[in-house]
């Protein structure tokens, strides 16, 4: 037993408050490189916080901050959606018997936190993170990874889910997509058929989990050309004939089915690269999503102008139009 209660070494595990710590965990912290990533990269793999947070640096640090949470009142384990030695809870909530926190709120009364939970696992814990920002009424916790291994990989491009209206998502045929531009030569056969519209006017595109471009119709809706999957990135895109090829001439996130971030530009340009398209640097017509965080409505926001256009509400600096939206 460690001279801290609650820690325990054995076997070559270490257990804070009876939950063997991952493996992996242990190695960071007695080598010194359980280190705080950076908020940016926080924000990234958890939109929601706004506030920074620390991380737990020893294994008393984790059982003091841990055990905390069973001392809070009961209305107080309400609020933050802790349950404590009763029937077994499921997220939102967070069962603290079988949980153990790795990161805690930086400044006093922020009151987030990222935890361990083993309710998945006992060798390789969920990870998930308190948000108290997504719904003024309460506490949620959110997962981050399915596991503590899968939290330190490097993060893959961010997936888009449909955050539009539920009727146009219906209307959508769930494995009906836009045309698949794997090459020039798809694009310049597909081009053509298009007699709806003048080839050089902007067409739908969309970016699938598999990295395919795909292409619709001016106007088509980005859900349906997708088959109502999430994305890695949707637009609007126009092409040009230039020297006997098609290039692409302007390209958006435009997509308020999807809204997806600027930062998608790097999943679009590599799926523009394997079809062996010529393309600008960047979008050429970027737009910035934000959820107003008081009444739930979509905003473009331009200018950096960060306020509601419904409401006047402030709108976080990091994207979040994946949470929840207006009823």
């Amino acid at each position: 037993m460690d001279r801290a209660v609650g820690v325990e070494r054995g076997g070559g595990r270490v257990r804070v408050r009876g939950l063997v710590l991952p493996a992996l965990l242990v190695e960071l912290l007695e080598t010194g490189r359980w280190r705080h990533p950076g908020d940016d990269v926080l924000r990234e793999v958890m939109p929601w916080f706004e506030d920074p947070l620390d991380f737990l640096v020893d294994y008393d640090e984790m059982r003091r901050e841990t055990g905390a949470l069973l001392g809070l009142h009961e209305s107080h384990a309400g609020l933050f959606r802790l349950g404590r030695g009763g029937a077994p809870v499921e997220l939102p909530w967070l069962d603290v018997d079988a949980a153990v926190l790795i990161a805690v709120n930086r400044h006093a009364g922020d009151d987030v936190a990222i935890a361990l939970d083993y309710r998945t696992g006992a060798s390789d814990p969920r990870v998930v993170a308190s948000d108290l920002f997504t719904d003024p009424g309460g506490c949620a916790w959110r997962t981050v990874a399915p596991s503590f291994s899968a939290a330190l990989k490097p993060p893959g491009p961010r997936e888009y889910r449909y955050v539009g209206p539920a009727e146009i998502f219906e209307q959508a045929l769930p494995g009906r997509r836009g045309q698949a531009v794997a090459s020039h030569d798809d694009l310049a056969v597909w081009l053509p058929g298009q007699t709806a519209q003048d080839a050089e006017e902007p067409f739908t595109y969309v970016v699938g989990l598999d990295g395919t471009l795909r292409l619709a119709p001016q106007r088509s809706e980005h859900v349906a050309c997708a088959g109502r999957e999430p994305v890695l990135g949707a637009g609007e895109i126009t092409f040009a004939a230039s020297g006997g090829a098609w290039t692409v001439s302007e390209i958006s996130n435009q997509s308020t089915g999807y809204c997806p971030d600027p930062s998608s530009w790097t999943a679009v340009a590599a799926a523009l690269d394997r079809a062996g398209l010529e393309r600008p640097p960047e979008f050429t017509h970027p737009i910035v999503f934000r959820r107003c965080r008081q009444c739930r409505q979509r905003n473009i926001v331009k200018d950096d102008h960060y306020v509601c256009a419904v409401c006047g509400g402030a709108l976080p600096a990091a994207w979040n139009m994946d949470e929840p939206h207006a009823r």
